[in-house]
């Protein structure tokens, strides 16, 4: 009986998560309308320019798979191989005129266009067209194709099916496999749902999977799975329908694809909306803000820059990197990192956040050398700290080993972090553009220093505030 209610909360939860997922039928004619309209607008103007190329919206759009309020397209120029990666950056110039001034030119493997219009985010992206995936050059030649392998399979049903997946997906924030999420893309969302035919069906068996998953819908490698993870390095493994070379989610990253399987025996085990649609975070007030910081123990630093202009995916990728060679930087001087995140507003500011045991250490350090056994490195350490100012007692033998104590460069974190960042710090490991932005901008706050940002920035607040709760929202 338990059973069977629990089957009936879940199937009305689905409805109800599908009817929020379904777009109006006002939204729908808008976003066709404007999207016929983009690309007759494109046509005409490669046409007036002499340039021989075809334009298709891809994507969800043309798939029919979009989420309700989603305002992303994707506009695709197919121009002919013969004409080589030189006409892509001609038919991108035509595209800029339909695109407006409010575009940002970005490159991926090669060259695209980012637009905001009208409220739309549009990507213009240049492929060659071809008649078989087995000619594809990069990776958005295979987009056109996605489009087609997926229209020819999807009905009505798992239309709604995929709705329903990636509505879970963007609740449990594991939707997209751009850099900043690093989740799973639509295009996936579609095959995996293809393949497992229902939405509950799917979260059964990722409730079971336990690494090293293999997925291969057109059965490419039947017999042969070992041989896959050997070619596929990823935690998840999706052999491409189109193309056996390709993992469809070597996007997803390890975190992301746990989340996933967590959630999925979550909702499996206690069905909820919130994993579709998760209440907004509360913002802690100052108070709630500053007593919860005491609470922990621990000390925050906040390591904020300014303008950044870039697309989403460039901006997060400098980012990221960014963020691995300051906790790099932050352990080698001996502070202890508890967690480290990003958070951006994609424009005018940038903050890393580092949670340490302590802003301060002891001034004094003690360094292990090498065992005696080696002597050839014994001798090295032994150069390096003999007579040298910095060393404060030794070298001395502990044990099998030399050691000396030394006096620590950098005691205090914000001290390490303006000095090596005065200068950008591409020598510590820094990405150009944020390099660029730390030599325009750097402000570093510890602990209640942070709140004047707090108070006048919400989405930092949001961020900051499910940060120190850190749980996600569809655990209850």
């Amino acid at each position: 009986m338990r059973s069977e209610i629990s089957d009936s909360k879940m199937r009305r939860i689905c409805r109800e998560a599908l009817r929020r997922a379904i777009p109006s039928g006002e939204e729908r004619r808008e976003t066709l309308l404007f999207s016929n309209n983009l690309v007759k607008d494109l046509k005409g103007e490669l046409r007036k320019a002499g340039l021989e190329a075809e334009v298709r919206v891809e994507g969800s759009i043309a798939k029919d798979t979009w989420l309700a309020g989603e305002k992303d397209i994707d506009i695709f120029i197919l121009v002919p191989k013969a004409e080589g990666r030189e006409a892509f950056s001609k038919v991108l110039e035509v595209a800029k005129k339909v695109a407006g001034e409010d575009y940002l030119e970005a490159y991926a493997e090669h060259p695209y266009i980012q637009a905001n219009i009208e409220g739309f985010i549009v990507e213009f992206v240049p492929c060659f067209k071809l008649k078989s995936a087995k000619e594809v050059v990069s990776s958005v030649d295979r987009t056109p194709f996605h489009t087609l392998y997926v229209k020819r399979r999807l009905n009505p049903q798992t239309k709604n099916e995929v709705l329903l997946l990636k509505r879970f997906m963007r609740g449990i924030s594991a939707y997209g496999a751009e850099l900043k999420v690093g989740g799973f893309s639509g295009y996936l969302c579609e095959v995996l749902v293809l393949h497992y035919r229902f939405f509950i069906d799917l979260l059964k068996a990722s409730s079971d999977w336990l690494g090293g998953e293999v997925i291969d819908p057109e059965g490419y490698y039947k017999g042969r799975e070992d041989e896959v993870q050997k070619i596929f390095p990823e935690p998840l493994i999706v052999v491409d329908p189109v193309d056996k070379g390709r993992n469809v989610a070597s996007a997803v990253r390890l975190d992301r694809l746990n989340e996933f399987i967590a959630a999925s025996r979550e909702f499996l085990k206690s069905p909820s909306l919130e994993f579709f649609y998760p209440e907004e975070v509360k913002a802690l007030t100052v108070d709630e803000l500053t007593r919860t910081m005491d609470l922990k123990g621990s000390t925050l630093v906040f390591l904020k820059t300014g303008t950044v202009r870039a697309v989403p995916d460039v901006l997060w990728g400098q980012l990221y990197r960014s963020q691995r060679a300051l906790t790099n930087l932050v352990r080698q001087h001996g502070f202890t990192l508890i967690r480290s995140k990003v958070w951006s507003d994609e424009e005018l500011s940038h903050v890393f956040v580092f949670e340490l045991h302590s802003d301060h250490l002891p001034k004094v350090e003690t360094l292990i050398g090498p065992p005696l056994r080696k002597r050839r490195d014994c001798e090295r350490f032994l150069e390096k700290h003999l007579g040298s100012e910095q060393v404060l007692s030794g070298p001395r033998v502990e044990g099998d080993r030399w050691v000396v104590e030394r006096r620590r460069k950098y005691t205090d974190i914000v001290d390490l972090l303006k000095d090596n960042l005065k200068d950008g710090g591409e020598k510590t490991g820094i990405a150009s553009l944020i390099s660029q932005a730390f030599l325009s901008s750097i402000e570093v706050w510890v602990n209640h220093e942070v709140v004047n940002f707090y108070s006048k920035t919400p989405s930092f607040a949001s961020f900051l505030t499910e940060y120190l709760i850190g749980k996600p929202r569809w655990l209850h």
